[in-house]
This record gives C-alpha cells, structure tokens and sequence, in this order.
C-alpha cells in the first residue's frame, strides 16, 4: 500500500514537469506548422493571384447585398414556443430561415476578415477561416427554397457537413490571432475575436436547433407511421394531414442549474484526478448551496461550458496551492484509494470549491469560489483578453488542436496542464450572447469568486451585432 502511495505522489510530481515538457513540444510543434502554413498559404496566394479583378469585384457585389441586411434575431423562448406544435409546413419554414438567415451572419463576418489590416489578412490560419466562411456562404445562398421533408433532409445533411467542416475554425482563430498579436492593436484583434466567436455561436446555434427539431420530426413521424428504424425515408416524404409533435430541440426550458453544476464538478474532478495520476475522490469537493432547486430556460451545452470552465480554473489553483499535502501525508491518499475522502490532519486535502445559486424572477446567478490564492496581479487586468503577449503564449497550444466546438466533454482531448488561455474569454462570450456576463473578482492571497449572471426566463434577444469593428494595425 505504501508502495502505491507513493508511486501516486511521485506521479503528482511527475506530471507537474510534464506540463513544461509538453508546453515546450507544443512551442516547437508552433513553430513548425507555422513554417508549413505558410508555404502553403504563399502557393495558395500564387494560384489565386491570376482571378480577374472582374471576378473579385463580382463576388464583393454579392456579398454587398447581404452585409446590407441585418440579421433576423431570435429568443431562447421564441425557438421554444416555435417547436411546441410542430408541423410539416412549421419545420419547412424554420428550414427556409436558416437557409436564408446563414448567409447573412457569414456574410458579415467575411466582411471583417476584408477589412483586416494586410499583415493579419495574409495570415494562414486566419485565411483559412476566410476561405471556410466563402465556401459555406456560397453554398447556403445557392441551396434552393425547401418545399418538402425530403428537401430538409437534404438541407441538414448539408449543415451537418459544415458544422463538422467548421470545427476547426476556434483552433485556426486562436492560431492566427496568435501569430498577430505584435502586429496589430491587441484591443482591437480582441474586439473582432469576439464578433467572430459570439457570431460563430449563434449559426451554430440556429443549425443545430433546427437539426434537432427534424430529428426529433422525422422520429416522431416515424414512430406514428408504425415503420421501423431500418426503413428509409420513402414512406415519410411528406405527413399526414393534422400531424404534430411536441419538441423543443437543443433548449432546455426547465434546466436545473445543481445538476448541471455537479455533473461539470464530476467531470473536471476526474480530469484533474487523471492528470496528476491520483485516487478517485482527492480532487476538491464541490459543495453546491443556496437556491439549490433553481431551473432556467438555457441551452445546456452553453452553460456546461461556463461553468466545467470556472470549476476547472478553481481546481487547478487549489491543487497547486496545497500541493505539499500530498507529500505530507501519505495517508490521506490511501483513504481516498480505499473510497473515502481524502483528509489532511481531520481536515479535507483540500479546501472545497463553494458554489452558490441565486435565483431571482429575472435572473440566474452562479459564485465560483475557492481558496486557491487568488490570480497573479500582473495577469488580472489581461485575463478576457486573447491576445495579450501572456496569453498569446498559450493560444499557441492550439497547434495540437485540431478540432474544437467549445463543449464540456471536448476536455478530454485537451490535457488540463496545458492552458490554452481560451476558457474565460470563451466562457464570457457564451453568456454574453444571451444577455448575461461572467466577472471574476480576486481575493489576493486568499481566492476568486467568478460569477456568472444570465436571464432565467429566454426573453433576452441574442446579443449579435451587424457592425464591423473598425481594426488598426498596431505599433
């Protein structure tokens, strides 16, 4: 038994140097996709360079009428309601929405990648994500009205296509954006970070919910027309006169906020616990109080994200904080191996995470606190930011990245010991999108108590702008 205990602190150890082993592989990874990326990108520029001017004041022309729209904004309560008593001719017209309203959000976000200074519009990774936004608005303007159920099928299996394509998109954002913060003024990149992202989220958010809604048709449909899940889709090329069903897609109208926090606690606890190679149940305890029973209208996916991210940072620094305890007291450990929790001296092993739910008739309210030491003073005022040179380091990491939606299980394919210095900033940006914020206050030497503020009733229209920020190359 001693043995194991101490082969589970020397892992601890272990895998604290590996953070800078794998910070460092991930630098040299950085340089050498970027030398790769940009022979690339300079062929590229080669076999574009012979388009006629013809042909690209053409494609500014078609993309002119679409800036000249405003996109057609949405509530969570309006994608709610909408689904309640779906019909055929409801789930044809939510199709030709999407397919209408997606080229419109791309279009004005193509837009900015233009107006780009030239340094950061040359980028590989940022003209790979011009390139990807062109070919997917080409396709959505293009596809032709949805008359029927089949059409729709068509049309989801074509937005599927590029959710998966578009994938990428965060990981070659935070590469570009990287490689650009010594050329362009940081508040600026860091604006137009932001209306990439917060636009990136709602098309997603408008295509999956619709993709959800003819899934959850086409089962409902199938299940009434008595047909079996091997029979294709012959039988259901259109409904039967006054059929509906009862569905609300991807959002959740009475999400209970304790649930969601204790399933993002488990989650983190057991990516730390992996990490540094420990027993099950040595991570911090969440402790969840206040209006325990409180529920809200939410996308689920969106407010896991927040809050497995701020559970993640808590964690992390209360780890490091009382990391001696591990070496300290080798029985702790084995009660934690045996299924207890571990202690320290009667006390837990380490100080819990405290969690507290308010819940008012407009408002939900999630406080994060720990006692892990508070964050550095010198890191603080930078921490929303993307491209500040102390985190412009870490977004490098992304080079080991290929894929990523933004989503809580996705923390399985990123170590937690490598920082990424894109989880606040991202989190912050999901709650802005429904009208809410995430603040962090630090109690230097002592803690941080992070706060996430959102509506509770989905009344609040998405928080999307038309507007393009205006960029200035920096010094």
């Amino acid at each position: 038994m001693r043995r194991r205990l101490a082969s589970s602190v020397a892992s601890y150890h272990e895998s604290q140097q590996k953070l800078k082993t794998t910070t460092s592989a991930a630098a040299a990874l950085s340089t050498s996709s970027a030398s790769a990326a940009s022979a690339a990108h300079a062929r590229a520029v080669s076999a574009q360079s012979g388009r006629s001017l013809q042909q690209k004041f053409y494609e500014n022309r078609i993309l002119d009428r679409y800036t000249a729209q405003e996109p057609k904004k949405v509530t969570l309560r309006q994608l709610v309601l909408f689904g309640r008593q779906l019909t055929e001719d409801k789930l044809v017209a939510s199709a030709n929405y999407v397919r209408s309203e997606l080229p419109v959000r791309l279009a004005h976000r193509i837009s900015d990648f233009q107006f780009l200074p030239y340094i950061a519009g040359t980028n590989p990774h940022l003209k790979m994500v011009y390139d990807l936004y062109w070919r997917a608005f080409d396709e959505f303007r293009k596809f032709a009205p949805v008359k029927t159920l089949d059409d729709n099928r068509r049309f989801c299996d074509n937005v599927k296509k590029n959710l998966l394509e578009h994938s990428q998109v965060i990981p070659q954002l935070g590469m570009g954006v990287a490689e650009c913060a010594d050329l362009v003024a940081p508040d600026e990149i860091d604006r137009f970070m932001n209306q990439m992202l917060i636009s990136r989220i709602s098309r997603r958010t408008l295509a999956e919910q619709h993709i959800r809604l003819s899934e959850q048709y086409d089962d409902d449909l199938r299940a009434h027309l008595g047909l079996t899940a091997t029979e294709g889709y012959a039988q259901m090329a259109s409904a039967p006169r006054g059929f509906a069903t009862q569905r609300i897609g991807i959002v959740r109208a009475d999400c209970s906020v304790a649930q969601i926090v204790n399933e993002c606690a488990m989650h983190a606890a057991g990516l730390y616990e992996d990490a540094h190679h420990l027993p099950p149940g040595t991570a911090p305890q969440v402790i969840v109080e206040g209006h325990t029973d409180a529920t809200f209208m939410c996308i689920p996916a969106h407010f896991s994200y927040i809050v497995h991210e701020l559970l993640k940072n808590a964690m992390s620094h209360v780890m490091q904080r009382y990391a001696a305890r591990l070496e300290s007291d080798a029985a702790a450990l084995a009660t934690a191996a045996g299924g207890g929790a571990a202690a320290f001296g009667g006390e837990p092993l380490f100080p819990p995470i405290r969690v507290t739910v308010c819940s008012s008739h407009s408002d939900i309210v999630v406080r994060v606190s720990d006692q892990g030491g508070g964050i550095n003073p010198d890191v603080l005022p930078y921490i929303w930011s993307f491209t500040h040179p102390l985190k412009a380091k870490r977004l490098h990491n992304f080079h080991a990245v290929q894929r990523m939606e933004a989503r809580m299980g996705e923390a399985d394919a990123v170590p937690p010991l490598v920082s990424l210095g894109f989880g606040l900033p991202m989190s912050n940006v999901y709650a802005k999108y429904w009208g809410g914020s995430v603040n962090v206050h630090s109690l230097p030497g002592y803690g941080v108590d992070a706060y996430v503020q959102l509506p509770r009733l989905g009344n609040v229209v998405e928080n999307i702008s038309a507007r393009r920020p205006q960029m200035a190359a920096g010094a």
